[in-house]
């Protein structure tokens, strides 16, 4: 049998290349193994686990494979991963695993080179036998069975290398398609790939390849006889079937569209060609060559545009559409059909209009019968070269930005209630043009910074001829060599008066004059009534003091600030609503100062004189009598002077000031009370005063009292009491003693500290009684023993 080269090459290189690996190990790395070593038998790599990271991770970065983990625990004889601990060396079949799975992409590779020549139809045993070898390499891949994964995948190559010679001696080879239009972003996923990636112009598409479009995408595919299919944004197809008869020159086409829809233009259909488009669970056959297909969540939409019929078949069902005929065909088969809307009437911009910039505004008339609509932007009047499409809009017009220079041509289509496109209207070019060059403008009256004092000003000047120029808004005149003189009224103070012109590009030029007209009026001023004050002076914390204030002066109107001497010491201007802040220095003396208002042109026309004085000393409390350590009464009184403050509170609650005094009443609570008194000046100074006392209603507490001789029968007599109290013992504490027949009485000296009371007695014979001692606190409460 004759082999072709290609073929001949493709087997050498297949099985040459599975022979040398065999040999030397695939990418086993550290060790080159000879011709007599079976790699598959060789010693697993050992490779100690760091635990830096999970064994998922581990095995993939050493098997390149995450999901051999439960392959290298059953290597290591351990039942899970909880056993696997850091440190611990594992064995990894490094080389094992590089074997099988170079053998199973070079069965992989076999497959789909078979597959692409059409060994699904002129090899089927040889590529099935193929595909099932491979399916049974994997299965065992996955059970760590090295060598029946080399021995199937090996099996699987020979069969798909048999395959693929059967189908080029039989078949020239698949036709193929062409991507010759990318909007946005397009992904497709051929039979040789395991994921989507992304598709760029004048990619080919061969057969079994899905193509995909994103949001705000769209891609046209060319097939070999030039026809084209438009996908939009959001569609999924895949191009099933593109065959070449070389025997019979019979183009046999067949696309199968997942969801979104396309729009296609076919070239005229001969008896020897096929063109299929499957929708899931929809057949179509066609001899249209201009017709729309969308595939929704439930339904599925069609639309001819052409003489020929386009025939369809959902179920038991067919229908077969006519010139500008629609149908929706419902998951559950029903049908609903229509005749499409007919053409939209476009309005702006006109045909072969300039437009300038790089944005257009789309405007058409409104459709009655119309439930939105979908418009076209390309670059081409073929509409192969996609800028923008959008489906669904609702308005009568839309704006597309980010065009780039140069002939654009634009459509649109009426969508039915039931969702299909009506005719195409009309094809409209416009001519988008840049041109960002600013128009000539120049004023040459009044000059910068004018001051006047009339209510009224004209303004002179030249720009070009044809723009449109406005003053302050409202369009003025331009003579026809681009002169211009415009009158503007003014109002009293500061006039900002600008001129813009604007060219049909929509270019602005604008010149702007800030004129000031001086009214000469008198202004009143007064001082803000939350400014800290003492008396009549003005009062500050720190050394400079914001001094504000109300005026009757226009906005922008100048102020200064003067010292006694008339000195120039700050400026500023008058804000909105008459509003007026100077930051004015203070200093322990009293100084006057004085903030004189100014016209525009300069004169004084309202002045304002205060004192201000630097005020940092809080103002300090005294109390007439200072309050007792602790008390029996439940009332405390306080009474005392403020200095020099406006506001006193106790613990929060305002106190009433009288003249230089003040006085109140506190009750008291059971236990230790404490009270803060906090008295603030008009500068803001704080002066806090803490006041503690102790409310105590119980007596001390007598634990023990004994007469002591600690020197021996004839030595002197000690006194000792131990005793507590919560406010405190008093330092004396009475006593009377009988020893013998001698009475002794005095006081004892009491260490509050300590809880304890002593006195010494003189020696003196005779037996010793306590006849009373009395312990006091700092309340008045006696405790008696």
């Amino acid at each position: 049998m004759f082999v072709p080269t290609k073929t001949r090459n493709m087997r050498a290189g297949l099985l040459g290349a599975l022979c040398l690996l065999l040999a030397f190990g695939g990418n086993s790395g550290s060790v080159r193994l000879s011709a007599e070593v079976d790699p598959l038998t060789a010693p697993y790599a050992l490779v100690p686990f760091s635990g830096d990271d999970t064994l998922r991770d581990f095995t993939a970065r050493h098997l390149k494979d995450p999901d051999l983990w439960p392959t290298v625990l059953r290597i290591n004889d351990m039942a899970s991963v909880a056993e696997l601990n850091p440190g611990d060396v594992l064995q990894m079949p490094v080389v094992q695993v590089a074997l099988a799975d170079e053998a199973l992409a070079m069965s992989l590779l076999a497959i789909q080179k078979a597959t692409a020549e059409g060994a699904r139809l002129f090899a089927p045993s040889q590529i099935g036998a193929a595909i099932a070898d491979r399916d049974t390499a994997v299965e065992s891949r996955g059970e760590g069975q090295w060598r029946d994964v080399v021995t199937y995948a090996d099996s699987s190559t020979v069969h798909a290398v048999e395959a693929f010679e059967i189908a080029v001696a039989q078949r020239d080879r698949a036709a193929e398609a062409l991507i010759t239009d990318i909007h946005g972003r397009v992904e497709g996923r051929d039979p040789t790939e395991a994921a989507w990636s992304n598709r760029a112009l004048d990619d080919i598409l061969v057969e079994f390849e899905r193509v995909r479009t994103l949001t705000n995408s769209t891609t046209q595919v060319t097939f070999r006889d030039l026809s084209r299919l438009r996908l939009n944004p959001n569609s999924n197809a895949t191009i099933q079937r593109m065959r070449s008869d070389p025997l019979t020159g019979k183009e046999v086409t067949k696309v199968s569209l997942q969801s979104g829809d396309f729009y296609a233009l076919l070239n005229q259909l001969s008896d020897q060609d096929s063109f299929e488009i499957d929708v899931p669970g929809i057949q179509t056959s066609t001899e249209s060559a201009d017709f729309w297909i969308k595939k929704a969540d439930d339904s599925a939409l069609f639309v001819n545009y052409d003489t020929a019929a386009l025939d369809i078949q959902s179920g038991a069902a067919t229908v077969s559409l006519g010139q500008d005929e629609g149908v929706v065909i419902t998951d559950a088969g029903v049908a609903a059909r229509a005749e499409v809307l007919e053409r939209t009437l476009l309005s702006l911009p006109p045909d072969k209009a300039e437009v300038f910039g790089t944005g257009v505004d789309l405007a058409w008339q409104d459709f009655p019968e119309a439930s939105g609509y979908w418009f076209e932007v390309a670059g081409d009047p073929g509409f192969n070269r996609m800028i923008t499409s959008e489906w669904g809009v609702k308005d009568v017009g839309f704006r597309v930005d980010g065009l780039t220079p140069g002939l654009h041509y634009w459509r649109v289509s009426a969508l039915d209630t039931l969702g299909l496109p009506g005719k195409w209207s009309e094809t409209r070019a416009f001519d988008l043009r840049i041109d960002d060059t600013a128009p000539f403008l120049m004023v040459l009256e009044p000059a910068e910074a004018t001051l006047v004092e009339t209510a009224t000003l004209t303004f002179i000047g030249a720009t070009e001829a044809g723009v449109s120029l406005t003053l302050n808004g409202a369009g003025i005149d331009v003579s026809n060599d681009g002169s211009f003189a415009a009158q503007v009224s003014l109002k009293a103070g500061e006039n900002s008066v600008e001129l813009v012109a604007k060219d049909a590009a929509g270019n602005l030029s604008s010149k702007r004059r800030i004129v000031t007209y001086v009214p000469r009026e008198q202004v009143e001023m007064t001082l803000d009534d939350g400014l800290a004050r003492q008396g009549d002076v003005l009062v500050s914390r720190t050394d400079q003091m914001t001094v504000t204030a109300t005026t009757t002066a226009q906005t922008g109107q100048e102020a200064v600030l003067r010292d006694e001497a008339g000195n120039d010491i700050g400026r500023t201007r008058i804000g909105a609503s008459g509003r007026l802040a100077m930051t004015v220095p203070a200093e322990p003396d009293v100084r006057p100062y004085r903030i004189e208002v100014l016209s525009l042109g300069g004169t004084p026309v309202g002045s304002l004189a205060f004192s201000v004085a630097l005020d940092n000393e809080a103002p300090q409390i005294v109390l007439d009598v200072p309050p007792p350590r602790a008390t029996s009464d439940s009332t405390l009184d306080l009474t005392g002077v403020f200095g020099d403050a406006i506001h006193l509170s106790l613990d929060g609650q305002d106190i009433e000031l009288f003249d230089d005094f003040f006085a109140t009443q506190v009750t008291l609570l059971p236990g230790r009370n404490s009270f803060e008194l906090r008295a603030e000046d008009a500068a803001g100074n704080v002066g806090v005063l803490a006041i503690e006392t102790l409310f105590d209603l119980e007596a001390p507490n007598i634990e023990q009292a004994e007469l002591l001789r600690p020197e021996g029968e004839d030595g002197p007599i000690e006194l000792i009491v131990t005793a507590s109290d919560a406010g405190g013992l008093r330092q004396a504490a009475p006593y009377l003693v009988e020893v013998g027949d001698r009475e002794f009485e005095g006081y004892m000296r009491c260490d509050n500290r300590a809880g304890l009371c002593r006195a010494n007695l003189p020696a003196t014979a005779g037996d010793m009684r306590l006849i009373e001692v009395v312990v006091l606190d700092y309340a008045g409460n006696e405790a008696f023993r």
